[in-house]
């Protein structure tokens, strides 16, 4: 089957495991960022997020690699490009935003917690790509439902 079929064949049930860690990823970013800022809010949400991503799949699709440890060192792994996606694109939306607010006062009726769940949900959007296509590839088998938590 061509990549890109098999991609888009697997996703439904990739985008249902991912729903659960993007809510956890952006409610902790929120919550987070005005205490520590972006770079660390960013970091712990999305840490955060990929272990509650690797669990739902651990408990719903069979493993590519069995022993535990060495499929969270995978995802985590796979979420170190993921982490870098979301940086980038959190920094730049807040350079951004913040640039706009200083040239245009207007833009400064937006409320932070606005600007941090639009910036989120696109950095996200952007690191879904790289994390749904990594972890089909190299953590989990799709085809199958159940893991095998006999190894």
């Amino acid at each position: 089957m061509p990549l890109i079929r098999k991609f888009f064949s697997y996703l439904p049930h990739f985008i249902q495991a991912s729903s659960l860690a993007f809510l956890i990823n952006i409610c902790l970013y929120v919550l987070l960022k005005p205490k520590i800022g972006v770079n660390a809010g960013g970091l712990i949400a999305e840490l955060t997020g990929t272990l509650f991503l690797y669990i739902f799949l651990r408990l719903s699709k069979k493993p590519k690699l069995f022993k535990t440890s060495s499929g969270i060192v995978a995802q985590y792994l796979i979420s170190i490009g993921t982490i870098f996606i979301n940086l980038v694109v959190l920094n730049v939306v807040n350079f951004v935003y913040q640039s706009i607010t200083l040239s245009s006062p207007s833009f400064a009726s937006i409320s932070e917690t606005k600007v941090s769940i639009l910036s989120k949900i696109v950095a996200s959007i952007c690191g879904f790509l790289w994390t749904s296509s990594m972890t089909m590839k190299f953590t989990f088998d799709f085809r199958n439902n159940k893991g095998d938590f006999r190894r």
